[in-house]
């Protein structure tokens, strides 16, 4: 199976009808944005890759006499620029997680006939063809409605993340801010961060998501450095360069990693937060706020809502969390709240609301069978390890942070003996593929493959095997997920078998 990402056919029905709006040549392709700040993002990223790129931006809108809230939502931005710079334009979207949602799109294009263009150009200067009659045109009862949910996933959110430790304050709902996706929470607060001094700097560590790192090194930092092992003695390169004098802003890391499922060592980076005024950001997507409890470590909390959070795979989202009891609380909330936009689309709002209203119950669902399938999986003697929390050189340090009705997740990885073992047992486990995790229905993909598919060999001396299969475990029962990867088995059993042995 060919695993590629695209646009959401709703996304390109919106850069079709800009195209065809604007008359532009067969060359020319665009991206549509729901902020002219995410446009203008787009725009230096793709000068910077080629500075003699031409790339210009158009704003769409509904005339002045539309309503604030139908105005507000009823507008984007695109940026025109030549096809050979499609490869460039995929990173940002992949790596940043601005671009429009594609129910903000599909509303997008029902009002396009009524919009009008703006840009610094003559040529994308419009007007739209139909006549805007606001007395005619029914209000979408979304409009009154979608704050209600974004409270709600609000609430979800802070509530889950309550620390164990009684002295803690609790995260309240107005330090939760949501974007569009998880990247968008992670370029928010890394451009944010990047901007507060002349000397700042960032540090990776552990082997997280692909996509973190280019985020991270393309939101402005002066000095970036990667950690990819996540290992003890990463820790002590890090500590020894702090006391040299290097100036570090912020630490990136996620509790588990993605996908070797290790667990960082949350006391000691605090203690080297604490010595040395960093901030400590924890992605907590895969551990999860119902199973780890980190409060009292990290300043803040990002999470990708697309997740498990959701489970069900049909709407984007993340959450950044500040800590109250962080010492740099107030510094953060007026950083953040200076360029805070709230750009969550009110009908992806509503469906995160009502994916995630039984959240808790599902990642207790799926912990537990999980760690059966983990364990099943590591008893066949054509593995040769299986990377989950509970299985690899942090498990103490997970039991650290780990709640005591907290599970071990819904992700594992598993690295057979064989490479052509780990290509039989894909190809024959009967789960869905694609690149995603978390979701109701368990899916798979070979993840280095896809995820670092120009970049496999580094990956691999991080420690990230070329043939690892990533499995994400949903609400399936045991016995029939079991029986699924028990056939993938046989499959590999046979085959090896039949292959000539030394």
């Amino acid at each position: 199976m060919n695993l590629t990402f695209d646009i959401h056919h709703y996304v390109r029905k919106l850069h079709d009808a800009v195209l065809s709006r604007f008359k532009s040549p067969v060359q020319t392709v665009c991206r549509a944005f729901p902020s002219r700040e995410a446009a203008e993002r787009f725009v230096a990223r793709l000068q910077k890759a080629d500075p003699t790129a031409s790339a210009h931006i158009a704003r769409f809108q509904l005339p002045r006499e539309a309503g604030p809230e139908m105005a507000k939502w009823a507008a984007f931005s695109v940026v025109l620029f030549q096809d050979s710079h499609e490869e460039v334009a995929f990173e940002f979207w992949e790596w940043f997680g601005d671009g429009i949602s594609s129910r903000h799109a599909e509303f997008c294009v029902s009002l396009f006939p009524f919009m009008n263009s703006d840009s610094d150009r003559s040529e994308y200067q419009t007007m739209g063809p139909a006549s805007y009659n606001p007395s005619a045109m029914p209000i979408p009862e979304w409009i009154d409605l979608y704050t209600q949910d974004k409270m709600d996933i609000e609430s979800t959110l802070a509530s889950s993340a309550v620390s164990a430790d009684p002295a803690l304050k609790p995260v309240r709902n107005d330090d939760v801010f949501l974007y569009a996706t998880g990247m968008a929470a992670i370029s928010a607060i890394s451009r944010a961060l990047a901007r507060t001094s002349e000397d700042s700097g960032a540090v990776v560590y552990g082997w997280p998501y692909s996509g973190t790192p280019h985020c991270v090194q393309g939101c402005g930092f002066k000095s970036y450095t990667m950690y990819g092992h996540g290992s003890k003695e990463d820790l002590d390169t890090l500590e020894s360069l702090l006391v040299s004098g290097t100036r570090c802003t912020v630490l990136f890391c996620e509790i588990t990693s993605n996908p070797l499922l290790s667990t960082p060592d949350l006391h000691r980076i605090r203690d080297l937060a604490n010595r040395f005024d960093f901030l400590v950001v924890c992605d907590d997507t895969l551990g999860t706020s119902v199973n780890v409890d980190i409060l009292p470590y990290v300043d803040v909390i990002i999470t990708s809502l697309t997740k498990i959070f959701s489970g069900r795979g049909n709407v984007m989202g993340g959450s950044l969390m500040i800590n109250p009891n962080s010492y740099h609380y107030h510094s953060l909330r007026a950083l953040l709240q200076e360029t805070y936009e709230d750009l969550y689309f009110p009908l992806d709002a509503k469906t995160m609301a009502v994916n995630s209203s039984d959240f808790v119950g599902r990642v207790h669902k799926c912990n537990r069978t999980t760690l059966q399938i983990a364990n099943f999986l590591k008893s066949h003697p054509s593995v040769e390890s299986v990377k989950y929390p509970t299985m690899v050189a942090t498990a103490p340090l997970y039991e650290q942070y780990r709640r005591p009705d907290g599970g071990y997740g819904f992700l594992l990885g598993v690295i057979f003996r064989e490479p052509a073992s780990a290509v039989i047992f894909y190809d024959n486990l009967d789960v869905w593929k694609g690149p995603t995790v978390g979701t109701n229905f368990s899916i798979s993909i070979p993840y280095s493959a896809l995820a670092h598919a120009k970049e496999q060999d580094w990956a691999a001396a991080h420690g990230v095997p070329k043939h690892i299969v990533r499995l994400s475990v949903g609400l399936e029962n045991y016995d029939n997920l079991a029986e699924r990867v028990g056939r993938a088995l046989q499959q590999v059993e046979m085959i090896e078998n039949m292959s000539p042995r030394c």
